[in-house]
């Protein structure tokens, strides 16, 4: 990267670090603020899915919008949107907030996790994708990591709507961020020429013959293409299944905590340690990747670690278990997830990147839709030990499916070059 572009990097990362701080900390006071408004598991359930509604609909016309449209206009449209979400219940208050908060969350945070993905593969190169996303996820792992404590700490002292005016006052900052990444342009790639290109070249005569002629580009891949990508089917198994485990532990786990008898700060603490772990974990990915076999075999072993924190965790009451089945999950979660967006960067071509984001985004959303409803009831029948276990089991099977293709992925090609190690 020029050093241009390294400061757009590092402003983007700070950026969304800010706002994964304020959704992570919204993620734990949602559940504790609707059991504190009398709520039972089943509707805490349906309040966690709420932000998922938008994202199905909206996934995949926003990674069309991003690749027509370019990623910095969408990243401040979602900025400047998201800052409503907290606002709405720090002014009002009630469960009816809590519902227009969570819809109006998803409806801006996937226009800015699609932009931002985008503006950072458009920043570096194959060879540098696993660095890049390492470092931009631990910026995301960072934010979650002390968005927990932060909102058990607020909670304690002050109450629930305070807390949720300091995440619309940290939101704010966040867009200001983003706004000052309009100094920067993407340069042109002039490896691949499109159609138009290839049109103006020839009204205006061929180019001398030593210099480098682009090469007309095919039409970029439809969403029916770019379903058959394995790079997509792989990050699609492994994020879903991750997303929809790390989901019902952030809905259930501190509903489970509070009847333990612990206090929000005890229960935002624990979760931050989840946070913590994919913090340390993520700068050394691209080590893991490479030690583990690559980025297939070690989203396997990512997925299994989170199935067992996830999937074992209704069956203790101890806090200290508790503790090392969060880290446990936190490592795998710290992995798997940008590792799943390798997957996609490295294996589809880059004018279909937002696409192809955004049906992963998409079909994640899907579960996470779905998954927090159905284990919601499970628990409010059954208890919470049988609802930990359907997602970690859920995750496993994955995992199984998504060892299955880790052969088509290695021998998988994107411009006839090998996928990256």
């Amino acid at each position: 990267m020029s050093r241009p572009q390294r400061l757009a990097f590092w402003t983007l990362c700070g950026a969304m670090g800010l706002v994964t701080l304020t959704l992570a900390t919204v993620a734990t006071a949602v559940p504790l603020y609707a059991v504190a408004l009398g709520l039972d598991a089943a509707t805490v359930g349906l309040l966690v899915a709420l932000p998922n509604v938008f994202p199905v609909l909206l996934a995949v016309p926003a990674g069309r919008a991003v690749d027509g449209k370019g990623a910095l206009r969408w990243m401040l449209v979602g900025s400047l949107g998201l800052v409503s979400a907290p606002l709405i219940v720090a002014t009002v208050g009630g469960t009816g907030a809590l519902v227009a908060s969570q819809l109006l969350l998803g409806l801006f945070h996937v226009f800015l996790t699609l932009a931002s993905q985008a503006f950072v593969a458009a920043l570096g190169t194959r060879a540098s994708f696993e660095r890049d996303f390492a470092w931009y996820s631990t910026s995301l792992a960072a934010g979650r990591l002390g968005g927990p404590l932060l909102a058990g700490v607020m909670i304690d002292a002050a109450g629930f709507r305070p807390a949720f005016a300091v995440v619309t006052g940290a939101l704010v900052i966040s867009t200001v961020l983003v706004a000052t990444l309009r100094r920067w342009r993407p340069e042109p790639d002039t490896t691949v020429a499109t159609p138009r290109q290839a049109r103006d070249e020839a009204a205006a005569g061929s180019p001398p013959t030593d210099a480098p002629r682009p090469t007309a580009a095919p039409p970029p891949a439809g969403s029916r293409a770019l379903l058959g990508n394995v790079g997509l089917q792989l990050a699609v198994l492994s994020s879903a299944g991750v997303f929809v485990a790390i989901a019902v532990r952030q809905a259930f786990l501190p509903v489970y905590l509070s009847e333990l008898s612990y206090s929000a700060t005890s229960i935002g603490a624990l979760l931050s340690l989840g946070g913590l772990a994919a913090v340390l974990v993520r700068p050394i990915m691209p080590l893991l990747s490479r030690t583990m076999g690559g980025p297939a075999r070690t989203l396997v072993v990512a997925m299994s670690a989170v199935a067992i924190g996830v999937g074992l965790t209704g069956l203790v009451s101890s806090y200290g278990v508790i503790a090392l089945l969060t880290v446990t999950a936190g490592l795998g979660a710290g992995v798997g997830l940008p590792l799943s967006i390798v997957t996609v960067a490295s294996h589809v071509d880059p004018r279909s990147r937002g696409l192809a984001l955004g049906i992963r985004l998409s079909l994640n959303r899907v579960a996470q839709l779905v998954a927090p409803v159905a284990i919601g009831a499970v628990v409010a029948a059954s208890g919470f030990a049988l609802g930990f276990a359907l997602a970690g089991g859920a995750l496993a099977a994955l995992a199984l499916l998504a060892a299955a293709r880790v052969g088509a992925f290695e021998a998988a090609a994107l411009d006839g070059e090998r996928p990256m190690p």
